[in-house]
């Protein structure tokens, strides 16, 4: 059990370059355990810090107190922390496959009202180190045309399939192969979520890779995922794969 025993820090400005502005945290100490908490004061820089019982300590290369050798600045350098990386997705498929559903459960949004996507939506989820921007664009024959719009800079494609409508398998196979054979998604890692799972009629994801062909595919990383938008049944899975294929790809 944690002591409520707290040191408080005081920061006291000073007129400074920008150039001795740095990043700080606040320390809270305890008998076993030091917890910081990082603050940003680059926009309202100060260089000296005091710790009620510590000696003072001025940074920016002011001065130093004897006693005062506990290393504070490296300490509080090493906290500075990397900013999210960030990823942009390409969310497509045939409409009414899930794919709007898909998106709100991954930003734990009501899913209660859906309405057809019309044009596009867009929401950025935080997983495993990376900002996700996710283009969810509409699937509707008519808006297709529209998707190579969005192909610029894409990262990581992840098409979504009802898989208990057979009856646009052939479709919807059509759609995702001439997608695959676009120049500005070479390369690009493809998830395919084998959505509505939750469904008797629903086609397994093997059988859907089978149809498919996706064997045949050589020229990226791909994975197909069975998953249901309605009861988030396979999508973490899914996204997680996602953030193994960015890594892979950095490396």
């Amino acid at each position: 059990m944690l002591m409520n025993k707290m040191y408080t820090l005081r920061l006291q400005k000073k007129s400074i370059s920008p150039q001795n502005s740095i990043r700080v945290g606040i320390i809270l100490l305890y008998p076993f355990k030091k917890l910081f908490r990082e603050c940003n004061t680059t926009q309202n820089p100060c260089v000296s810090l005091r710790l009620t019982s510590l000696p003072l300590v001025t940074l920016g290369g002011v001065s130093r107190r004897e006693g005062n050798k506990m290393g504070l600045l490296s300490i509080l350098r090493k906290l500075k922390s990397t900013p999210d990386q960030e990823v942009r997705i390409l969310l497509l498929g045939l409409d009414n496959g899930g794919k709007t559903t898909l998106l709100k459960q991954l930003a734990s949004e009501d899913i209660s009202h859906i309405t057809p996507t019309q044009g596009f939506n867009i929401k950025s989820v935080q997983s495993q180190g990376f900002k996700l921007n996710v283009w969810d664009i509409g699937g509707q024959r008519k808006i297709r045309p529209y998707w190579r719009n969005y192909f610029e800079n894409t990262d990581v494609l992840i098409y979504v399939i009802d898989s208990a409508d057979r009856k646009r398998f052939e479709e919807t196979g059509q759609e995702l192969a001439e997608l695959l054979d676009e120049e500005k998604l070479s390369g690009v890692p493809v998830l395919i979520f084998a959505n509505k799972q939750d469904l008797l009629t629903a086609a397994p994801a093997s059988e859907i890779a089978e149809g498919l062909n996706l064997h045949t595919i050589r020229d990226r990383m791909w994975q197909i995922q069975s998953c249901s938008a309605l009861t988030g049944e396979g999508i973490q899975e899914g996204m997680n794969w996602v953030c193994k294929s960015v890594n892979s790809k950095k490396k």
